[in-house]
């Protein structure tokens, strides 16, 4: 391996980890991971004939393990509000609230991380006790419960995508460096 691409191999390992760290915090580290990777790639087939960089088994894992964590984060805001005693419309609401949240909240707040976190919390809490208040009747003071479950869950959905964007990271580091 000649030193250029060592460097660049051993750049894209060291500012990737640091994307997979904050990932929790509401950083998309491994779809920023797969980007670059996917880009390198491209390039690599227009300007050398060679193989690729990052091969297509490795972007398979990344996509997969960053597919994974996004479906864990989501669920799990859903799971808490179920925890929270939450029935299946509290729940089907954190899980919507959560998405749309985070949409709104990343643009509504334009601070970077912040907004996407307020507005993800904000999205499943308000979610739940929309879905309970809607669907059951039930008066705001009884969707506390499932709506801090929901706000829980959400966290800890956050937290499980930690593990997903470090496999993304290992795989494309592994192929970066050979």
């Amino acid at each position: 391996m000649m030193a250029v691409q060592m460097a660049g191999a051993a750049l894209f390992a060291l500012i990737g980890l640091l994307a997979v760290v904050l990932t929790p915090l509401g950083v998309p580290g491994a779809w920023m991971l797969i980007g670059v990777a996917g880009t390198v790639d491209v390039t690599a087939m227009m300007f050398e004939r060679g193989s690729l960089p990052f091969g297509v088994q490795s972007l398979a894992v990344a996509v997969s393990a960053a597919v994974a964590g996004e479906v864990l984060e989501f669920i799990a805001g859903a799971m808490g509000a179920r925890a929270g005693g939450a029935s299946r419309a509290g729940m089907a609401g954190s899980l919507l609230g959560g998405f749309v949240g985070v949409v709104l909240g990343t643009f509504m707040i334009p601070v970077p991380l912040v907004g996407s976190i307020i507005g993800a919390l904000a999205g499943v809490v308000l979610g739940a006790v929309a879905g309970e208040m809607l669907f059951h009747g039930r008066a705001i003071g009884d969707t506390m419960r499932p709506a801090a479950g929901a706000a829980i869950g959400r966290v800890l959905g956050s937290l499980a995508k930690l593990p997903c964007a470090f496999i993304a990271w290992a795989a494309l580091s592994y192929d970066a460096f050979t």
